[in-house]
């Protein structure tokens, strides 16, 4: 009993620091530029939960889990190879480096260096990578009850943001943000950026979904879940058009099937209040989609969906460029953070102008170019456990509470990996975190439930339905 009461404590210890490591980055982790001054808190913040959650030292819990954490020390070994001093000869040699070599020996700056061009930025990158990392290191020593309520929490989040854009919006679109550089007149929330935000949004959907789902199939009051689902899912939407976001529009339109999906899967169609249940679900859907049209018009998003601006065309126009820059590095990379600096030297006059392009708004190339052929099968290596585990959770069948989690940790990941092909929405550490989350939860809702998992479950199903009726 003491053992059991020890062990109760300390998830409760972990869980607690994994909210304030969620806290922490909902209020400094929106921006993806090195020179904010909130990126040092979200950093000092993730370092704290690291120790906080290995404390004390715990190993065994990790131990299924092995190719993750081999995994994630990849990746830091990538970078940290990036920032090995090379002897001069050897980086003069190395693909691309030959205009920068020449220009080392004409200034008389000839010496070791290592492979990245630009060290000082590399640095940051493996700075950077720490928010995501605490927030995998705090999911994966929580049961289901803990990541349950972590989830509601990340909703949670994805109101309060909502709100603060919807506020925003109501004031002009140039107040209360949260960051110096932000996308100027339009209500981007927490972020700093407003694609950023209607992707938070959008992950937020298929959560609330499997969130009112669970809890109605766990014996909750059907029509409360379901009212206040709605409600979220209204502000989400709502808080998402407003931002203009034409990829939001697209990817809200994909999430609210996700969350019908995730939904459903935990509760099956059907109505168990008479003919005036099938009537007020339907009056309050027609509502919520004049509402969410109404602001989509207002907002200009669903006309900017058939119309090319100059960052559009821009966009589009680099990715010449981009190909180019990246086989010139090959197979080595520039150095994760070179990318602004690199990019210059091949960008074509003809894109020169005032639009700033600080990332490459397509994450595979710019991996290539960053990381060269070593990233690139660091990427595919996740893809083919992505896609495995995938099919792994679409056959789950043992329990229906994991399967739903699960399809919802998919569409979460889902919505992260299509943006991050127009756009870097991986980089702000908040969706870094949550991506993290969702991949932590696809892990445990794919793998079979032993007995030790399923006692585990017994002991906490009261306390687990106390956290998702939370939402209610």
């Amino acid at each position: 009993m003491g053992n059991r009461y020890a062990r109760y404590v300390r998830h409760n210890v972990r869980l607690l620091v994994a909210m304030l490591l969620l806290a922490a980055l909902a209020l400094t982790g929106g921006s993806s530029l090195a020179g904010e001054d909130q990126q040092a808190l979200a950093r000092l913040a993730a370092i704290a939960a690291i120790l906080a959650t290995f404390w004390p030292l715990e190993f065994d819990v990790l131990s299924p889990h092995k190719p993750l954490l081999v995994f994630i020390g990849g990746v830091f070994l990538l970078v940290l190879l990036q920032l090995i001093p090379l002897p001069p000869d050897l980086w003069a040699s190395l693909p691309g480096r030959d205009t920068y070599a020449a220009i080392a020996r004409e200034s008389g700056t000839t010496g070791s260096r290592p492979l990245s061009l630009t060290p000082d930025l590399t640095v940051n990158s493996l700075f950077a990578l720490l928010p995501a990392t605490a927030a995998t290191l705090s999911a994966l020593y929580l049961n289901g009850r803990g990541r349950s309520r972590l989830f509601l929490a990340l909703l949670l989040v994805a109101c309060a943001s909502a709100g603060l854009g919807l506020i925003q919006a109501g004031t002009g679109g140039s107040a209360f943000h949260l960051y110096r550089h932000s996308s100027d007149q339009a209500p981007t929330g927490l972020f700093a950026n407003r694609n950023h935000q209607a992707v938070l949004l959008a992950c937020a959907l298929p959560l609330a979904g499997a969130i009112a789902g669970i809890r109605i199939r766990e014996g909750g009051d059907a029509r409360k879940s379901i009212a206040v689902t709605l409600g979220i899912a209204m502000v989400l939407l709502l808080a998402l058009v407003s931002t203009g976001s034409r990829m939001g529009v697209v990817l809200g339109g994909l999430a609210t099937v996700a969350c019908l999906w995730c939904y459903f899967t935990a509760c099956p169609f059907r109505f168990r209040g008479g003919w005036t249940s099938p009537l007020v679900a339907g009056g309050l859907g027609l509502a919520l989609v004049g509402v969410i049209g109404l602001a989509a018009q207002r907002s200009g998003a669903l006309e900017r969906l058939a119309l090319t601006d100059t960052v559009t065309e821009t966009r589009a126009a680099m990715l010449a460029p981009l190909f180019k820059t990246a086989k010139a590095f090959m197979p080595l990379g520039a150095g994760f953070g070179s990318f602004d600096s690199v990019y210059r030297r091949f960008e074509p006059d003809a894109l020169l102008s005032t639009i700033y392009m600080n990332q490459a708004h397509n994450e595979l190339l710019q991996l290539a170019i960053e990381g060269g052929v070593l990233a690139l099968a660091l990427l595919a290596l996740f893809c083919w456990w992505w896609a495995r585990t995938c099919v792994r959770i679409l056959r789950q069948r043992a329990s229906v509470r994991a399967r739903t989690m699960g399809l919802a940790a998919i569409s979460t990941t889902m919505i992260l990996m299509a943006s991050s092909l127009v756009d870097y929405p991986l980089r702000t550490p908040l969706l870094g975190a949550l991506f993290a989350i969702a991949c932590i939860e696809m892990t445990r809702s794919a793998a079979p439930r032993s007995a030790p998992e399923q006692r585990d479950a017994a002991e906490h199903a009261q306390p687990s339905r106390v956290a998702l009726g939370a939402i209610a």
